[in-house]
């Protein structure tokens, strides 16, 4: 139990103190972009380029400002031959400055003054320049980056490697001129979109007075009050990072959460056990108790003892706990993704005397009362009495673990069912052995050679050129109209630009009219949602016009699909058409022959870009990856779920022992009038059995009940059949019936001279 407190309370620290370690914390902020919907206020962080002067030149209330983008994709880095592809950021030169990440080399303020100079990360610095003794010595270094073309770079910063400490895990950061000069061109006006703001706060003023002059910004640029800026405490984001109606509505905080009260839970269910079981053994302490008290010895004192023996066995098992926690982290690392160690952190040592303490009084604290109330005549006698409130208070323990227990096996069973619903559930295109891979040096000028060659490969079904990475689609608008449109309803359209080869690649069907041909413009494909949000007026859409900018012919409509988490329903989405264009390769390869195919695209890839490394992801992958944090919470869940369940079994075992010590003598008197084994088993299986069955009656309503609401987060969910909780109730009287009869099967197969014998 204290080893999975422990496991727990290093995991719930680690994610508390994630962005905790910047400089004035409490005055750092982002700022957000809220956005009014039909049906909820959508929250997002994409700005206006214009941002980041507005606020230097009009908000003195703030101390600094800077803007950054992260990169679409991870970039290719080059130094002296030895090239690597990694996630970066483009910043302007005050960002290390307000988000004050450690650097290990350079100046912070001054590393990114210039277009021409690049941070890495520690170890990225290693990877880059494998011959330095120290990564330090990267400082002044030559290298270069690939972003429309290659750009050449000096090294003027090393940062210390974040080591989970902060939430953006990037390798290496450029100037934001890069991103001026890739993006620029697109985010002219204030009504586009795309990069990231933060600011800190001058000391003195409050956030709300900031977000007051903030809100009216959007409308008087854009003419639009549907649109408004607001600014979030960004060390709070990474635990509150989920939105809802323009609210920070939960995030991870809620694991946090979960697994403290799991935490706090198991050490109960322990400290529970431990009460039963100190007095199942009262029994054997009887007379002990007795001539203690006969010799003088007062309550307190006996109490004293008591707590005192506790304490001892809290911390015999803290250390063994500790060696366990040890000798298991890095299993537990791996299932969590982190880098938790036993350190010599005072906070940490702090918890685990706590632990220790909270652990040694709560279960010592009955058992002293307990055992010091009872009068030494009857001690020494050995007439031991029980009162209804004991009983009860020992039955109600038991009834409380069962119920919790169970509580957290359904749980967990549910969680599983939902992330194996979400692995297999079809997205509307299939994703098996579909590959992605960017588009970079060569292949932007020839493109569309690339993918004819591509396409004839052995192995390879089909290729195709799409703006989209297959699991998010990062581009939107609001700006279509259709006839019969409210002129005040916005509707928001996740955009695709791709070839005409793609609904062939991605195994997209058609609802109605075709796909695109290979030199056609002016067309557009819709899914099935965007034609529905359209109206009646478009039921037959082939032929029919929208009007985002210029006349568009709606000339095909394909079922619904995901390109996104399975959360969220079915988004109105469109496809446009570009020949040659795109930011990735996508790729069908043949089941029975992937090997060859990626042998022979890795051929070609080398034909057109010579010395640039063949990467490529398998969609699947990626897919699953955004499912990441589910799939570790169900799998400690799992493990804390089977811990629990053992933990409640022990309780059991100590409360049978506790009831057949009490009903030693009532035992052997039945056996001795004539009482059978099997009637004295059924006599105590009885008990327990209406004890368990309650404890389901009180489980398994709750959690159908928490299951239906936490699945209510999915657009698409698993089924709740009633057989999972029959599975789990049978389960849990199985393992009852298994426990209590190998006890009372000893009880009753017991010499009854024993049990009467009084001297």
């Amino acid at each position: 139990g204290l080893a999975s407190v422990l496991f727990i309370y290093l995991w719930v620290q680690d994610e508390r103190r994630v962005d905790q370690g910047f400089t004035d914390g409490d005055r750092l902020y982002q700022v957000m972009m809220y956005d009014q919907r039909p049906d909820e206020v959508h929250t997002n962080e994409w700005l206006p380029l214009q941002l980041g002067d507005y606020l230097r030149e009009e908000m003195p209330q703030l101390e600094k400002v800077a803007m950054s983008s992260g990169l679409w994709d991870d970039l290719l880095l080059d130094a002296n031959g030895t090239k690597v592809k990694m996630p970066g950021l483009m910043v302007e030169p005050e960002y290390f400055a307000l988000l004050d990440y450690p650097f290990l080399a350079g100046d912070p303020s001054k590393a990114l003054t210039q277009r021409g100079e690049i941070v890495l990360s520690e170890s990225l610095a290693r990877t880059l320049f494998p011959g330095l003794a120290r990564p330090e010595e990267a400082l002044g270094k030559a290298m270069r980056f690939e972003l429309d073309g290659w750009n050449e770079m000096v090294v003027t910063g090393v940062m210390k490697d974040h080591q989970g400490a902060f939430s953006n895990d990037f390798q290496f950061a450029v100037s934001f001129e890069h991103y001026i000069d890739n993006q620029g061109r697109h985010l002219t006006t204030w009504a586009n979109g795309a990069p990231q703001c933060f600011a800190r706060l001058r000391e003195g003023v409050a956030i709300e007075q900031v977000n007051e002059l903030l809100r009216p910004v959007m409308e008087e640029k854009t003419e639009d009050a549907s649109h408004w800026l607001g600014m979030v405490s960004y060390p709070s984001l990474y635990l509150n990072g989920q939105f809802e109606n323009g609210v920070q509505a939960g995030g991870r905080i809620t694991y946090v959460r979960l697994f403290s009260f799991v935490a706090l839970f198991i050490m109960l269910l322990a400290c529970i056990n431990f009460m039963n079981l100190a007095t199942a053994r009262a029994s054997r302490r009887l007379k002990e108790i007795g001539v203690k008290k006969t010799m003088g010895a007062g309550r307190g004192s006996l109490i004293v003892q008591q707590i005192t023996e506790s304490l001892l066995i809290a911390t015999i098992s803290m250390v063994l706990a500790v060696i366990l926690v040890t000798l298991l982290m890095p299993e537990f690392n791996r299932i969590t993704q982190k880098q938790l160690v036993i350190t010599t952190n005072w906070e940490l040592w702090r918890g685990v005397l706590g632990a220790t303490l909270l652990a040694g009084l709560l279960a010592g604290s009955y058992p002293a009362l307990y055992l010091s109330k009872f009068q030494p005549i009857k001690v020494l006698k050995g007439t031991l009495t029980q009162t209804i409130g004991d009983s009860w208070a020992r039955k109600g323990l038991l009834v409380f673990q069962f119920a919790a227990s169970v509580l957290l096996l359904v749980a967990v069973s549910v969680v599983y069912r939902q992330v194996q619903y979400t692995r297999d559930m079809h997205l509307g295109y299939n994703q098996n052995f579909l590959i992605r891979m960017d588009i970079d040096g060569n292949l932007n000028e020839n493109l569309g050679a690339f993918l004819e060659q591509a396409s004839q490969l052995p192995g390879v079904q089909s290729a195709s050129a799409t703006s989209s990475n297959m699991v998010e689609t990062g581009t939107s608008t609001n700006f279509m109209t259709w006839e019969g449109k409210d002129p005040d309803e916005r509707v928001q359209f996740e955009m695709n630009w791709v070839d005409h080869r793609i609904f062939e690649t991605m195994e997209l069907d058609f609802v109605a009219g075709s796909g695109f041909n290979e030199t056609q413009s002016g067309g557009l494909i819709f899914n099935e949602k965007a034609i529905e949000v359209m109206g009646e007026a478009y039921a037959a859409p082939i032929g029919k016009t929208i009007n985002w900018g210029e006349e568009y012919e709606i000339i095909g409509v394909v079922k619904n699909f995901h390109l996104e988490t399975v959360h969220e329903a079915y988004k109105p989405a469109v496809f446009f058409h570009i020949p040659n264009g795109g930011k990735y390769v996508v790729a069908r390869l043949d089941p029975e022959d992937a090997a060859t195919a990626l042998a022979n695209l890795e051929t070609l890839y080398q034909a057109f870009n010579p010395g640039y490394t063949f990467l490529f992801e398998f969609v699947d992958d990626a897919f699953e990856r955004q499912y990441r944090t589910e799939q570790q919470v169900a799998e400690l869940s799992l493990v804390f779920a089977i811990l629990a369940g053992v933990i409640s079994l022990l309780g059991l075992v100590g409360l049978v022992a506790f009831t057949t010590a009490r009903r030693r003598k009532e035992i052997g008197v039945r056996k001795v009038l004539g009482g059978e084994v099997w009637q004295i088993l059924f006599l105590i299986n009885r008990e327990f059995t209406l004890l368990v069955g309650l404890a389901l009656v009180i489980a398994l309503p709750t959690g159908y009940l928490l299951a239906e609401r936490w699945l209510a987060g999915y657009a698409f969910h698993a089924s709740l059949p009633w057989t999972l909780f029959l599975m789990v109730g049978v389960l849990a009287l199985g393992l009852t019936w298994m426990v209590v009869g190998l006890q009372s099967w000893r009880a009753a197969r017991m010499n009854p001279v024993l049990a009467l014998q009084d001297e």
